[in-house]
């Protein structure tokens, strides 16, 4: 890679009082772009061949603050310049003029993962709730240390933060949480080639206690007996389409809002989770139960007639209140009750773990421990 600044003045636009902008001329392998400085001094006094301003008088203390201003933008090129050649990364002007802007958070990783998130938010690489987390994960790592140099990242400083994390927040889950968000922006870190010390490599994330809610038999056919009865409200009808459906197959919400009649095969489902490692995601292949496909009434397009997310999951919510079930029902229950009922009903857990496109036996097995303590539960309930 070549690359070349120059200091040099607009003389093609020179102001009346017989100034002119000051600013620095790249050129990367033959393209140039400019850097302007904010800076303004007599056309005379500045020597191109040299690269310098002239004072106007003698003791012009204005001209030691511009050479000061000068040379500390200069130092911030040739940073850029610097890091490109050591981290190998072959600059063009774009991306010259980009780390320039961010050269910061070269430094800093708090202020990479800030720029981060907010370039993932606006290119849609992730939701508003996930931003929203995201921010808050980085919000306490602020709170830890307001300043975290790439240069510090190590395993032993990643066990003095979950320490901390554990003080401040208790919860496992939590401290995993926001462990998992900095994870995430050191591996786009490393994607976007920044050169540091892995933390996580080799670093114990500290253990998740998965939460399993679902619907015991009599609660799902309470809720199936509703939405075949004449009592359910025309509103809720998509919803609780919707949500016995998922019952019946294990998707999740965002797997039914885009699943479509292309997806279905002789009556089973060939589709890839809809999730942002859809591309490297396996197909998942699910039969369709004889309830399952009695709930659907589309011919093309959609499978199922849906609305937004937060909709489904509010009036999932006021169906179940009507129906003295638990009110902090949500769409994921239907995902734990089709697993729940799939291992009760006698099915195979390897089998389960094909359904619901888990990559990890591991993953799957938190419902046998909940079908085992369902067991247990009953045999309590049982007279002496």
């Amino acid at each position: 890679m070549k690359f070349s600044y120059k200091l040099r003045i607009n003389r093609q636009r020179i102001r009346i009082d017989g100034t002119a902008a000051l600013f620095f001329q790249i050129i990367i392998n033959s393209k140039k772009t400019t850097v302007p400085l904010d800076l303004h001094w007599p056309a005379e006094k500045v020597d191109e061949e040299k690269e310098t301003i002239l004072p106007r008088q003698r003791g012009d203390k204005l001209h030691e603050d511009y050479c000061r201003a000068i040379e500390r933008k200069a130092g911030e090129i040739n940073e850029v310049f610097i890091w490109a050649r050591l981290s190998r990364i072959e600059l063009t002007v774009d991306s010259f003029q980009r780390e320039l802007a961010n050269q910061h958070s070269r430094d800093d990783f708090a202020a990479y993962w800030e720029r981060k998130v907010e370039e993932n938010h606006q290119k849609g690489r992730i939701k508003k709730a996930t931003w929203s987390a995201q921010k808050s994960s980085l919000a306490t790592l602020r709170q830890y240390q307001a300043r975290v140099p790439f240069s510090e990242l190590s395993t032993t400083w990643l066990d003095d933060y979950k320490t901390w994390l554990f003080r401040q927040a208790g919860s496992g889950n939590t401290v995993w949480k926001k462990l998992k968000d900095m994870r995430t922006y050191c591996n786009w870190a490393k994607k976007d080639q920044y050169v540091f010390t892995y933390p996580f490599k080799g670093f114990k994330m500290p253990k998740v206690v998965g939460r399993v809610d679902y619907l015991n038999e009599e609660e799902f056919l309470t809720l199936k007996r509703h939405f075949y009865s004449d009592k359910l409200e025309e509103g809720h009808v998509t919803t609780l389409r919707a949500f016995l459906f998922s019952c019946y197959t294990g998707l999740r919400i965002s797997d039914l809002l885009a699943i479509t009649w292309k997806e279905v095969r002789r009556n089973t489902l060939h589709f890839k989770p809809y999730k942002k490692t859809r591309d490297i995601m396996e197909e998942i292949k699910v039969p369709l139960h004889p309830q399952a496909v009695a709930l659907i009434t589309t011919q093309k397009g959609k499978l199922l007639e849906t609305v937004v997310e937060q909709s489904m999951n509010r009036t999932i919510k006021v169906i179940a209140g009507r129906l003295d079930l638990n009110p902090k029902i949500s769409f994921h229950w239907a995902r734990h009750t089709f697993a729940t009922r799939f291992l009760r009903h006698g099915g195979r857990l390897e089998v389960l773990q094909l359904l619901l496109g888990h990559k990890h036996i591991e993953t799957t097995m938190i419902y046998v421990h909940v079908d085992e303590e369902r067991k247990r539960k009953e045999i309590d309930l049982m007279p002496e």
